[in-house]
């Protein structure tokens, strides 16, 4: 992608956009914290689409269903990932009679795509996350580093199945893991259905002895539709699922304290298989795509525990900007 910035449309769209206070006044009127990213996104997704050069992207129509279709050769994409979800902590880490505060968790990816040929694809993500903290507050953190790579094994409508593969390595802060999804796909008309058939080996604390190494089995499978109304823009619903195949056992409190307990009682909930579905929204803007979705929680839809790891909704948006 060529940012030509003497163009009198993109250059004076663009200047205009940086040199008044819309950005800045429109965010803080969005008083809730979760739709913020999505305020942020939109803004910066139509700074790009307004600009004069379009370009063929590969955009996402669903935000966590890859979809079947490689970069062409040569091509640069870089994608911004946000999700979050609405969680609970102490409002006074020392007492918990002051009772409890929403307090939502954020995780940031940014990941760069590169087409080796028109059918084998690289990607580099940066990862961060924003931890809830007691209090009311969070903990901006740097995780890790992930690297995958994604193919197709033949062109669109030759199978009955539109089939790709991916393959990915993590190194996080601590943990260790592998990734392999199947990425199916096939079209009727406008309409699209994909899955991913998508699971994850997880080595946490892989430094360390024994008493802190962890071997877990991650299952996430994806499964979605979207439905084209133009050129620009695509309406879908999609349904995604995380958790450990093998959960832990029911925890023996005996003797414990009532701290103790419950933090046992939530670390078995997080482990299990937790079940989103939602609707989803995607713009392409042409060198610039949007794609977002709101989920809602089918496990449990009351006020998380302080330490449960999902809320009752989970939101992700994806912006795509090709380079």
């Amino acid at each position: 992608m060529i940012f030509n910035i003497n163009s009198s449309r993109g250059a004076g769209f663009v200047s205009a956009f940086a040199g008044t206070p819309l950005l800045h006044s429109l965010l803080p009127r969005v008083r809730l914290p979760l739709l913020r990213p999505v305020v942020l996104a939109v803004a910066l997704a139509l700074v790009f689409a307004l600009s004069p050069k379009t370009a063929a992207a590969n955009p996402r129509p669903l935000p966590f269903t890859y979809p079947y279709e490689t970069l062409a050769e040569g091509a640069l994409e870089v994608e911004v990932y946000s999700d979050t979800t609405p969680l609970r902590v102490q409002a006074d880490p020392a007492d918990a009679s002051q009772g409890r505060l929403w307090e939502p968790y954020y995780k940031l990816q940014t990941e760069f795509e590169y087409g080796l040929t028109d059918r084998w694809e690289l990607g580099f993500y940066q990862v961060f996350e924003a931890e809830p903290q007691a209090g009311g507050s969070n903990a901006f953190v740097f995780d890790g580093l992930k690297a995958r790579v994604r193919t197709r094994l033949a062109e669109a409508g030759e199978l009955p199945v539109d089939i790709g593969l991916y393959f990915e390595v993590a190194n996080l802060h601590d943990e260790l893991e592998l990734e392999e999804k199947l990425l199916l796909s096939r079209r009727f008309g406008r309409l699209r259905v994909m899955s991913n058939l998508w699971v994850e080996q997880e080595l946490r604390r892989p430094y360390d002895g024994d008493a802190h190494r962890e071997l877990a089995f991650v299952i996430n499978p994806t499964l979605g539709a979207s439905y084209q109304l133009g050129t620009r823009v695509q309406l879908g619903a999609e349904y995604w699922a995380r958790g450990k195949l093998a959960g832990r056992s029911d925890p023996d409190t005996t003797g414990m304290d009532p701290a103790a307990a419950e933090a046992a009682r939530v670390a078995k909930r997080n482990d299990q298989v937790h079940h989103f579905l939602g609707p989803t929204f995607h713009f392409n803007f042409g060198r610039a795509w949007l794609s977002m979705g709101v989920y809602a929680h089918l496990n449990d839809s009351n006020k998380p525990q302080p330490g449960e790891a999902y809320g009752p909704v989970w939101m992700r948006t994806v912006l795509g900007l090709d380079l």
